[in-house]
């Protein structure tokens, strides 16, 4: 029997997983790890949703970073002059192509809800790009309709703004410490008009119009809506429908739950045409339901010098990690986390290196090397050098080199226990090394 998951579904999923960080209900950690190459040219696969290989990003681990900030994101469209852009529209699941919104440079968000349209009623491209931030919708000297919806501040610009997302929140209340950001979108939600028809979209142009017809709109519930169409006299035809505007004011109308539109007069026949409505509460009163968000950002900043975290090594593994525990079971809470095992070293022959894979004589347990601090050796393991661990005592050399010394604690456990938490997200990329002076932005996105 076919069936579907509605889009309504996935963002509420979206918006729970959101709450959750929110609400501070769970504890989420990025994780970076895998020192070692992926295969000889280090090509780097696909991660697989499969047990094995999320055991694998577990004894890889490296290093936790407390997530510092989350936002719900959607696709990121920078408005471009020349570019067609789509019109709202309720009939279409997901997201058009082209795209109904945009992002210009100062980081206004607007949606397109008439696309401009020529006498013939051909789409026509946008060439100014929508400025300001009014209450109520406008229309540019190109023929597009905007609806201001939100800005982007600075702040969560530099933290979820990505190549191919950016965020998007609805404002919950307002007070005295709000920004103007904040308090201008607050205002929009407010003045957002139920039931309104956003635009009319043609179906058939009909035929025999020498005149432009007058467009009846009628419904159960709602009203005050008006608008106008235009003809090609040449061929008869009824090309595109308008809504009627006072100065600056589009009679969008309010309390529409449904819309005939009709046409009556012009001398032709045959001219249909559909009323666009907006979403139930309004076009701008809650953007995450405007531009359909349901996918989640994460978002943390790992610093050269961060506690915790290697330099001089690289990593091609990136994680999710939810409520991790330390070893003795209570929960983690920090805001960065070790996750490497350790042994020292009583004496040291020669030199160990990074990279280098050790081995023990007498116990014959293997190790990838990920740091060296002085007589302390970090490490880990995985299914091709096995789980035994080093003996006290025993002389430890590199299999792939010449390191040499003798143990004096063979297992040193980390304090992220590896084995707890849930891993939700798997990134495998190619290798980042990491530098002192450096940081790296790392943006995790969830899509549902």
């Amino acid at each position: 029997m076919p069936a579907i998951i509605t889009s309504e579904l996935r963002k509420q999923i979206a918006r729970d997983f959101f709450d959750q960080f929110s609400n501070g209900q769970d504890r989420y950690y990025l994780g970076i790890g895998r020192s070692e190459q992926w295969d000889s040219t280090d090509r780097v696969p696909t991660p697989q949703d499969t047990p094995v290989d999320i055991t694998g990003a577990r004894h890889q681990l490296q290093s936790i970073k407390k997530v510092e900030d989350s936002s719900l994101v959607v696709p990121r469209n920078n408005w471009t002059s020349g570019f067609i852009y789509s019109q709202y529209d309720d009939t279409v699941a997901g997201y058009s192509n082209p795209p109904y919104y945009v992002k210009t440079e100062n980081n206004h968000v607007y949606i397109c809800l008439t696309t401009g349209r020529n006498a013939q009623g051909v789409a026509v491209p946008s060439t100014i790009e929508p400025t300001g931030a009014p209450l109520r919708s406008f229309q540019t000297a190109d023929g597009y309709v905007w609806k201001f919806i939100y800005t982007i501040s600075a702040q969560r610009a530099n933290s979820f703004v990505a190549a191919n997302f950016m965020p998007v929140q609805q404002v919950q209340s307002v007070n005295s410490a709000s920004t103007g950001i904040v308090l201008h979108q607050y205002a929009v939600q407010q003045a957002a008009i139920r039931g309104a028809i956003l635009s009319i979209a043609m179906i058939n142009g009909g035929s025999g119009y020498t005149s432009r017809p007058t467009v009846n709109i009628t419904s159960v519930s709602g009203g005050n809506a008006l608008a106008s169409a235009f003809i090609d006299s040449s061929l008869g035809i009824v090309t595109k429908v308008e809504l009627d505007a006072d100065s600056t004011t589009f009679h969008h109308g309010s309390g529409y739950i449904a819309a005939d539109v009709e046409f009556t007069g012009g001398g032709g026949t045959g001219a249909l045409a559909r009323a666009i409505l907006g979403p139930d509460s309004g076009i701008g009163r809650d953007a995450r339901v405007d531009l359909k968000a349901s996918s989640i950002m994460y978002h943390s900043k790992l610093e050269g010098d961060d506690s915790d975290f290697i330099t001089g090594q690289d990593f091609r593994q990136v994680t999710l990690l939810r409520n991790p525990r330390r070893r003795d079971g209570s929960n983690f809470n920090d805001l960065t986390g070790n996750c490497l095992d350790k042994l020292t070293l009583s004496n040291i022959i020669t030199v160990f290196q990074k990279d280098k894979i050790l081995q023990g004589q007498t116990s014959l347990a293997e190790a990838y090397i990920d740091n060296i601090d002085s007589n302390e050796i970090y490490y880990h393991q995985t299914v091709d050098t096995g789980f035994v661990r080093f003996q006290d005592g025993e002389i430890l050399k590199e299999k792939n080199g010449a390191g040499e010394g003798i143990i004096d604690s063979g297992y040193i456990a980390s304090e992220v226990d590896r084995d707890a938490g849930s891993i939700l997200y798997i990134d495998n990329r190619g290798a980042v090394l990491r530098d002192p002076t450096q940081a790296e932005d790392v943006k995790v996105i969830i899509q549902f």
